[in-house]
């Protein structure tokens, strides 16, 4: 096929774009670690180039904080109708799955590197997953009949899910978020 000929490739731009440089940030965390990092191996990996990284962020740390930030699923809307015990059970999943995620390579990569990276992490995670989950939680529980400790007991499951996870363990299974659920929180919950 003559060069006239063959088709011509299009240039990523927008959303396209932004999501293969966040692919190519995930992917170079993961395989070449944070310290050794760098917006030209990013560029490069994405298939375009740096100046298009450096419009769009001024600094590898803003990079990387919306790469992680886009890799962070957002908690469910639980239905109106949902029992109480199924909402409790599909957020406390959910935030499971949010730490165990097998994306988490490229957080372990970041929190791996000393420094202030951790706290980014941290506040990342805090804003975009434990928070949200927190109020859905909380908001589930009131429409169930509001309680004066209901802030309190909404920040009991994601407490213990971070526990786990800090120290090690392997991801909570079905039947182990399900004892969490029957055992700890609905008590706490449906105890007034």
């Amino acid at each position: 096929m003559s060069e006239a000929a063959a088709p011509r490739k299009t240039r990523r731009r927008g959303a396209d774009l932004v999501q293969a440089v966040y692919a190519a940030t995930a992917d170079q965390l993961c395989t070449v670690g944070y310290p050794r990092l760098s917006m030209e191996g990013i560029a490069a990996a994405a298939g375009t180039g740096k100046a298009a990284l450096y419009r769009r962020w001024s600094t590898l740390d803003e990079l990387v904080r919306d790469t992680l930030a886009d890799m962070l699923p957002s908690p469910p809307e639980v239905d109106e109708g949902t029992d109480l015990r199924a909402g409790i059970v599909e957020l406390v999943a959910y935030l499971n799955d949010a730490l165990f995620d097998s994306k988490r390579a490229a957080f372990q990569a970041v929190a791996a590197h000393s420094g202030d990276d951790t706290s980014m992490l941290r506040e990342l995670f805090r804003e975009r997953v434990l928070d949200p989950c927190q109020d859905r939680l909380l908001e589930l529980m009131q429409r169930h009949g509001a309680g004066p400790d209901d802030a309190l007991i909404a920040s009991v499951a994601p407490a213990m899910v971070m526990y786990d996870c800090m120290l090690g363990r392997p991801m909570l299974t079905t039947d182990q978020l399900e004892s969490l659920v029957d055992r700890v929180l609905l008590p706490l919950v449906t105890r007034r």
